[in-house]
């Protein structure tokens, strides 16, 4: 045998028991590894900031919850551009799984990559964070209303003559779903204030067509009157009626258009249009012997607001001779023709109603008597409210009214007006029986013996108003009528409804109190005025609707009175001197 030989054979006896040895001491150090990586989760395993390490499951689990049991409950910083705020975990749905985290986390294991992660120290592990979808949405929305801005739109106005220019500027809008991932993902893991994604939003109009606009429209567009031919006439529109008329709105690509409004710029010209024009008469209704007639309306000659500004906005950039227009007089057609008045259906009396009132006190008849006036011959169109404020105006001495009696807080005082509820709670009736539909009415607050319990009214220029609407497919004609101790509204049209009316007892009567005013009784403005006392009550009206012999509706009407207190005018005098016997 040679000596190569002997050699290869004893290498072959001694192999195994180097792939032995190497084995065992393999195995001596992974057990090694494993016993110092400890018992339970691995040695060096921290969940935000708390070390679970080398602890069994259920006890990691029971130091997780204790340890971040103040930070799920308290809120989290957020910061939305350069706003810093707060969002509520439990408002947003937000909750620590702790079970799962020590699950995430693992137990000690025979892996030697693992027993050596356990060694040397892991990463930490990141808590399991569950969420409520719909609550998380619904913060990010709440959030996003107090952070969200429109962007500002660049613009140019006009006060009167002079031209204002607004700077555009960008707007902000949180990005709802982003910013839910991230404060979800930043839940106990992140110590300083959670930025939350936002977009920018950019205005259309840019600052430099705002410049543009102003250079090339707006202030060459007021810089000069414009002369106008009106059917030979010259007249001129002002740069102030310009300004007001004429406005820049941008168009969809973001680039100002200039309009001008033709009923505005008309109205600026009314005065010296009255020589050349002639308006047009509606057609209306008169009363003959019981029987409502038509009216006939006539046509007029004018100007058009249309065709007044398309044919001055084209000169408004030009200067000097270049700014003149020239615009014919038209046909202008009344609002109500001869025609439409005589489809209306206003054939007969629908309903009427009269109040009576005490004929003594001048002031009140002059104002019930004035909005009366004022009120006559109303033609109401199909669906249009009727508004006896609109009808009648405000009341004050320059048209026609006087100081007397108005309620004001529960008592009686003087001013302007005082009276035309008389002429309200009429209105009201009339439209009550007519069965049109009541859009708005006021009862006063104590009653007053000469109106029907529940079935009057008051007004108060600006505040209190009686308003109806023509719910018919037909016209509705009001008038009125007076004498000094009465005041009636008729309204005819087409009957639809027979129309009764029955109410409740009184219930929930209150009594009333007495008050001592200091102020002298009187008839003046500011004066005191006296008054017997009245106990409130509630009472409910029904408006019954019949055709045909058969009730089709019934509506409620519920009115609460208070007490009108007993007012006593002027101081108390001393009170009497004692008397012996």
């Amino acid at each position: 045998m040679s000596y190569t030989s002997v050699a290869r054979a004893a290498r072959r006896r001694h192999a195994p028991v180097i792939v032995g040895s190497t084995v065992a001491a393999v195995a001596l150090v992974w057990g090694g590894l494993f016993l110092a990586a400890g018992d339970g989760i691995a040695r060096g395993t921290t969940v935000a900031g708390v070390d679970v390490g080398g602890r069994s499951p259920a006890a990691a689990q029971a130091l997780l919850e204790r340890e971040l049991r103040g930070r799920m409950r308290t809120p989290i910083p957020v910061r939305v551009g350069d706003l810093t705020t707060t969002v509520s975990p439990a408002t947003a749905g937000l909750s620590f799984d702790a079970a799962a985290t020590v699950e995430k986390a693992g137990m000690r294991s025979w892996n030697p990559v693992a027993l050596v992660t356990a060694l040397v120290g892991p990463d930490g592990v990141d808590p399991v964070v569950t969420a409520d979808d719909a609550r998380l949405a619904a913060a990010m929305q709440a959030l996003a209303g107090r952070v969200d801005a429109e962007p500002r739109e660049g613009a140019v106005v006009f006060e009167g003559e002079q031209v204002k220019a607004t700077t555009p500027q960008q707007g902000r809008r949180l990005r709802q779903d982003a910013a839910a991932d991230k404060l979800r993902s930043s839940f106990l893991r992140t110590a300083g204030p959670v930025r939350l994604p936002t977009e920018v939003r950019e205005p259309k109009v840019t600052e430099a067509e705002v410049r543009r606009a102003v250079q090339e429209l707006a202030e060459p567009a007021v810089a000069e009157p414009v002369t106008l031919d009106v059917g030979g006439r010259e007249l001129t529109l002002t740069p102030r009626a310009i300004g007001r008329s004429l406005s820049l709105a941008p168009d969809a690509t973001g680039r100002l258009q200039p309009a001008l409004d033709g009923d505005r710029l008309h109205r600026s010209i009314t005065n010296d249009l009255r020589d050349v024009e002639t308006p047009p008469r509606n057609a209306s209704f008169r009363v003959v012997n019981g029987k409502p007639r038509v009216v006939p309306g006539k046509r007029g000659e004018g100007v058009d607001p249309d065709e007044l500004a398309a044919a001055v906005l084209p000169v408004l950039p030009a200067n000097g001779p270049k700014r003149r227009a020239s615009v014919e007089l038209g046909v202008v057609t009344p609002d109500v023709t001869t025609r439409q008045a005589r489809e209306l259906g206003v054939t007969e009396l629908v309903a009427a109603y009269t109040t009576y009132y005490p004929s003594g006190f001048a002031p009140r008849l002059t104002n019930i008597h004035r909005a009366a006036d004022l009120m006559d011959n109303t033609l109401v169109l199909p669906g249009k409210v009727f508004s006896l404020n609109g009808a009648v105006g405000e009341r004050t001495a320059e048209r026609g009214f006087a100081a007397g009696y108005i309620i004001n807080n529960g008592r009686l005082e003087v001013d302007y007006g005082g009276g035309v509820s008389q002429l309200a709670t009429t209105t009201f009736n009339a439209a009550f029986f007519a069965g049109l539909k009541i859009v708005e009415h006021h009862p006063h607050s104590f009653y007053i013996s000469r109106y029907p319990e529940g079935r009057e009214s008051t007004v108060a220029w600006g505040v209190k108003d009686v308003k109806f609407r023509n719910d018919s497919p037909h016209g509705v004609f009001v008038t009125t009528g007076y004498t000094s101790g009465s005041v009636s509204v008729r309204i005819y049209g087409t009957k639809r409804y027979r129309i009764e009316a029955t109410r409740s007892a009184r219930y929930s009567v209150k009594p009333y109190r007495t008050i001592q005013d200091p102020r002298p009784e009187g008839t003046e403005r500011g004066d005191c005025v006296a008054t017997a006392g009245v106990p409130g009550f509630k009472v409910d009206v029904f408006r019954l609707f019949y055709q045909s012999g058969e009730q089709v509706q019934r509506e409620k009407f519920h009115t609460v009175y208070n007490p009108e207190h007993q007012v006593v005018c002027g101081r108390p005098g001393p009170p009497p001197p004692a008397t012996t016997d």
